[in-house]
C-alpha cells in the first residue's frame, strides 16, 4: 500500500558521501558528528586513537548484513545519532572478493557486487538517522586527451558511474594553499571539470568548513553557510 507523508519531513535526516585521498581526514570526521557508530573495513582507524568511539569491524558480507540488522531492529542502536561507513570503497571490495570466490565469471561477480551494494547503500542512506559514506579517491587520466579527473574509488565502471547519484550531498575532500605556504583542508561542494560534488540541499557555499558535523547542522538549519 501507498504511504502519504510530508515534505516537512525532508532534511530531518541526511546522507553524505565524502572521497578524498588517502591521509585526508576522512576518517576523522566521524569524530565531528553527533552520537557515530563507526562501521569500518578500512582497519586503519589510527585517526581516531585517543577517543573512546563505538566501531563495527566488516570483513565479509555476513558481517554487513548483521550490522545493518542489528541497526534496524536492536533497541540499543536507537542511541546513536550517525553511522559513519568508513569505507564504501572497501565494503565493494570485501563483497566483490566474496563473490569471485563463488563464481568463475568475473562479469557476474562485478554484477552481483553492484546489485548487493546497490541494496547496502540505499539500506543505511534510508534509515531515520544521519549517514556519511567515505571513500576513497582514484586519478584517472583519458587516454585521448590526457585529461585528468577524480572520482570515488570504488570496483566496477557500474558502481562508479551510479554511486553519485545514491546520495543527496557529495563531497570532496581537497587541499588548499595559503600565501604563506601552509596548507588547509576544505570540502568542496559543487562540480568542476575535475571533481564530481553536489549539494542538494542548496545551503552550502561551493568551499565548505572540513566539520562535518556543522556543514550537517546547516542543512537541517535551512540557512546557507
Amino acid at each position: 500500500m501507498i504511504k502519504l507523508t510530508s515534505t516537512k519531513e525532508i532534511g530531518s535526516n541526511v546522507n553524505f558521501l565524502i572521497y578524498a585521498e588517502a591521509g585526508w581526514g576522512k576518517t576523522t570526521q566521524c569524530k565531528n558528528v553527533e552520537a557515530p557508530l563507526i562501521i569500518s573495513a578500512e582497519g586503519g582507524l589510527l585517526a581516531l586513537s585517543g577517543t573512546d568511539l563505538p566501531v563495527f569491524e566488516i570483513n565479509n558480507r555476513e558481517d554487513c548484513n548483521e550490522v545493518y540488522d542489528w541497526i534496524m531492529m536492536s533497541a540499543e542502536a536507537n542511541k546513536y545519532k550517525t553511522i559513519c561507513i568508513d569505507s564504501l570503497s572497501e565494503i565493494a571490495e570485501v563483497l566483490l572478493t566474496d563473490e569471485k570466490q563463488k563464481s568463475k565469471d568475473a562479469r557476474q561477480a562485478y554484477g552481483v557486487m553492484f546489485d548487493e551494494m546497490s541494496l547496502l547503500i540505499r539500506g543505511f542512506r534510508d534509515m531515520k538517522k544521519d549517514v556519511y559514506f567515505s571513500a576513497k579517491m582514484k586519478r584517472v587520466v583519458d587516454d585521448a586527451s590526457g585529461a585528468v579527473t577524480f572520482t570515488p574509488s570504488v570496483p566496477g565502471q557500474m558502481l562508479l558511474q551510479a554511486l553519485p547519484h545514491f546520495f543527496d550531498e557529495v563531497f570532496v575532500g581537497r587541499y588548499g594553499k595559503l600565501e604563506d605556504g601552509s596548507v588547509y583542508r576544505y570540502l568542496q561542494t559543487t562540480s568542476d571539470m575535475q571533481y564530481t560534488a553536489k549539494d542538494r540541499s542548496g545551503t552550502l557555499t561551493p568551499v565548505a568548513e572540513p566539520h562535518l558535523g556543522k556543514v550537517i547542522e546547516t542543512i537541517k538549519s535551512g540557512k546557507r553557510l
